[in-house]
């Protein structure tokens, strides 16, 4: 699960150099591999056949967004996902993370491990401490993304595709990533590499800043949570920053920082490869590519 700040989410909407703070995920993330989308209703509009011929068919994965009580989270007061909105996720998610994999994975590696079901929900899920949900996983089968109401494709503003990444996507390949290292698990050398400087819930602490967390060889502050939040934390920033934004965040880190950073990054790159033969800069040079055109994909449409 991953939350941030309620204030912060306001302001990141207005300024998004802002920090976003991250949070807890749930630890039963493993998939069952041979589990099939089970659908209730049959949706016979043109956004359902959509829907099933570039989700359901070749990935069963069932995308909600219509509302569905028995799939929310009671915990909340929760408002539906809007259509246009909706609409436009479903083609951002296939353009940005679907068709990203497909590009470089084995086939049938995300029909077999991707969570098979997307759920949209309009509000964000606000917590009693003042902090909000940005997306949940269950059982490695659902993954739900809240705050869909304030979906913004403005992407003639520079702070666009970085808000879109940090309420949504990263969330996604965080999630999936854990999903991969909970069904086989990395290398317990990247474990030592930073191995004392991990502080449980302690993370979300004031004291520790973006700048000390990067300078400590973590590449967000959640990262320092613990090493499987760690090593999702890299690959959600990897594939959806930049070479100059990633570089700079080495920079920022110091020389010390950044030789750790990287030490841990050529385990995570090996484990990908070596284990899911996925090469993770050629996923990020495909992520990176098809962000630098998304002003010209049509993000309304459903044939």
């Amino acid at each position: 699960m991953k939350k941030t700040n309620v204030n912060t989410a306001i302001k990141l909407f207005l300024l998004i150099s802002l920090s976003i703070v991250v949070g807890a995920c749930a630890k039963d993330d493993k998939p069952d591999e041979g589990k099939t989308v089970i659908t209730k209703t049959v949706d016979n509009s043109d956004f359902g056949k959509y829907l099933n011929k570039n989700f359901t068919e070749p990935y069963n994965i069932s995308y909600l967004y219509r509302w569905e009580d028995i799939e929310s989270d009671m915990n909340y007061a929760l408002v539906p996902a809007n259509y246009e909105n909706s609409v436009k996720m479903a083609n951002l998610v296939k353009y940005l993370c679907l068709d990203a994999y497909d590009a470089v994975a084995p086939n049938d590696f995300l029909k077999k491990y991707f969570p098979k079901m997307i759920m949209l929900v309009g509000s964000w899920a606000y917590r009693n401490n003042g902090t909000i949900v940005l997306g949940t996983a269950e059982g490695g089968l659902k993954i739900t993304l809240y705050g869909m109401n304030e979906l913004d494709t403005d992407f003639s503003d520079s702070n666009t595709l970085p808000k879109l990444y940090n309420y949504y996507f990263r969330t996604i390949f965080h999630e999936f990533s854990h999903i991969l290292h909970q069904t086989t698990d990395y290398s317990n050398d990247f474990r030592t590499i930073t191995g004392s400087d991990y502080i449980g819930d302690s993370w979300s602490n004031t004291e520790n800043t973006l700048e000390d967390a990067l300078k400590k060889g973590f590449i967000s502050r959640y990262s320092r949570k613990e090493t499987n939040e760690d090593f999702v934390e890299l690959i959600a920033y990897y594939i959806t920053y930049t070479d100059t934004e990633w570089n700079d965040a080495l920079t920022k880190a110091g020389t010390e920082g950044a030789a750790l950073i990287n030490q841990k990054m050529e385990i995570v790159k090996s484990y990908m490869l070596q284990t899911w033969r996925v090469d993770l800069d050629a996923l990020k040079k495909e992520i990176n590519t098809r962000a630098s055109n998304i002003q010209n994909v049509d993000l309304t449409k459903i044939n």
